[in-house]
């Protein structure tokens, strides 16, 4: 008699019945192209029929799988990660396309390597009823990268180098961000030599976008044309050329130069990919848009009113629920718990608990993780510890230099701990590689001039926001035109704040004083604060 597996519904199916449904999938274009992924699910599914799930482990299927040795880390490879990535999204792909009629449903759920085998009748009843309970927007896994071999037409070899080069350093460089799954370039050079169709293999492995590029050298000339394409649709999202004089001394700097532009311009959470996935132009089973955790991180940042924070706590809420594994969600939902109070919202009874809880079970998932650290930054801001604050900053940059939206999310806080000069260097630099930072960059750009006394630049940075209701906003805006001996206007401008839904705590110094922890800041905010008649409020 053969083994059996038990199902989350309770069902139990056959060793026969589970072989006979790998050989259905095998016959998948891409498994039947890839020995490694048909001998994958092949071990982790006769572990399982033979009752030893509990020995499934990254290190188990490096060795009995992909043939490592035993002395292979984890921790410094992962290798393992991107394989159980293909996987995931080739049994999707199965399940999409040839394997919709069928009844067995094998799927590997992210932070295990254990299989889960249910009736797809029995699952589909379940998650329609679940999603009458799911947020509008529904959090998606991550996004599915594939970055093609750039072509030249050049016969010299170090030539060709330089162009197989830019296509590995994007890969290396866009696998640095936790929300971007990107197909192994080794994978793509492989099936791309055998002259396979971007379309079909963008199919094959549920790539949903592709990244191509050309290389023409001419005397000392060097241009370089990329590509970013919806692999849904064939549609070519961007495309920029970059020029350059070159020489042989500084061909690699040049290289450089171009894989962090288009990382700039491309990833983070407010680059063109998140862009293009926050705008819904990918919908779920049910028809519903959804938005991935860096989309959501994107939405609130770019917003940041009351209304998006509790959409966004409650995305978070149910990431991590949905997905224990996910160490941005939970980064996002310790900086969420933790800038509750600008927004007038008790969402629990300690807050800095929470937060730091959230960040650190981020950077247990990832001790690498970028936005875990900037979490934890904002937990030390909060505890005043000003120098562990910097210097979780420095470190969090330090991981992912070419993250363009985060490095300048660490300027603004690195103004927040009062260093002027380094958070407006960092907000800039931001600014300048992807121009469509998030509006909240203005409030810290506003305060930086502030600081300096140039309140006709504070007060234009404070415009160009666009968040009146703010309530910070409004207390640096009544200080900035006091300063500028236009009390008139900010007497006017606080009772029209009577009916704005002003949070009345950020009245209090002390409360100001949480969030910005240069004291002659605060102290220079509310002299001009103080100076205005204000009616209905009163100022610590």
């Amino acid at each position: 008699m053969s083994a059996k597996i038990i199902s989350d519904y309770g069902e139990l199916f056959s060793g026969d019945l589970v072989h006979a449904q790998l050989q259905k999938i095998f016959l998948c274009p891409a498994f039947s192209v890839s020995d490694i992924l048909r001998r994958f699910l092949t071990y982790i599914i006769d572990e399982t029929l033979s009752g030893r799930s509990n020995t499934i482990k990254e290190y188990t299927i490096a060795v009995n799988v992909l043939n490592k040795p035993i002395s292979f880390k984890p921790q410094h490879d992962a290798i393992v990660r991107i394989h159980a990535g293909r996987l995931r999204r080739a049994l999707n792909y199965y399940y999409k396309e040839a394997g919709l009629s069928d009844e067995l449903e094998i799927s590997v759920p992210k932070g295990s390597y254990v299989p889960v085998l249910n009736n797809k009748k029995t699952t589909d009843s379940v998650e329609e009823r679940e999603s009458l309970l799911l947020p509008h927007e529904h959090i998606s896994d991550s996004t599915t990268l594939m970055i093609m071999p750039f072509r030249t037409f050049e016969t010299d070899i170090s030539r060709q180098a330089f162009a197989d080069n830019l296509g590995q350093q994007l890969s290396a460089e866009f696998g640095r961000f936790p929300d971007f799954s990107v197909i192994s370039y080794y994978t793509t050079q492989q099936f791309s030599s055998r002259n396979k169709e971007i379309h079909e293999l963008a199919s094959n492995f549920g790539a949903q976008y592709v990244i191509t590029g050309n290389v023409q050298f001419e005397a000392k000339r060097l241009r370089v044309a990329v590509q970013l394409t919806d692999a849904h649709t064939d549609t070519q999202i961007w495309t920029e050329l970059y020029d350059h004089h070159y020489s042989a001394t500084n061909l690699f700097e040049v290289g450089d130069h171009i894989v962090s532009s288009v990382i700039a311009i491309l990833g983070d959470f407010n680059g063109i990919i998140i862009q293009q996935m926050a705008r819904g132009m990918t919908k779920n089973k049910y028809g519903n848009s959804y938005l991935t955790t860096l989309s959501w991180f994107n939405d609130f940042y770019s917003g940041f009113n009351t209304e998006i924070f509790k959409k966004a706590y409650s995305a978070m809420e149910f990431a991590v629920e949905q997905n224990p594994s996910n160490e941005v969600a939970w980064a996002f939902l310790g900086e969420l718990n933790l800038l509750a109070f600008l927004f007038d919202q008790n969402i629990n009874d300690n807050p800095l608990i929470h937060g730091s809880r959230c960040a650190r079970t981020a950077l247990k998932i990832n001790p690498l993780s970028q936005h875990g650290y900037i979490a934890l930054a904002i937990v030390n801001i909060f505890l005043k510890n000003r120098q562990s604050s910097m210097d979780t900053l420095e470190h969090a940059l330090s991981l992912n230099p070419n993250a363009a939206g985060l490095t300048g999310m660490i300027g603004c806080l690195m103004i927040v701990v009062g260093e002027y000069e380094r958070g407006i260097e960092l907000i800039r630099k931001s600014k300048t590689r992807n121009k469509t930072h998030p509006a909240i960059f203005n409030l810290f750009i506003s305060l930086y001039h502030f600081k300096q006394k140039e309140y006709s630049l504070a007060d234009q940075y404070l415009d160009a926001m666009g968040m009146p209701d703010l309530g910070l906003g409004i207390i640096l805006r009544v200080s900035i035109l006091s300063h500028s001996g236009r009390k008139t206007e900010a007497d006017i401008l606080m009772k029209s704040s009577k009916g704005r839904p002003l949070n009345k705590s950020w009245v209090s110094k002390d409360v100001v004083h949480r969030f910005l922890l240069d004291p002659e800041l605060v102290d220079q905010i509310y002299r001009g604060f103080k100076s205005s008649k204000i009616p209905f409020l009163t100022v610590a």
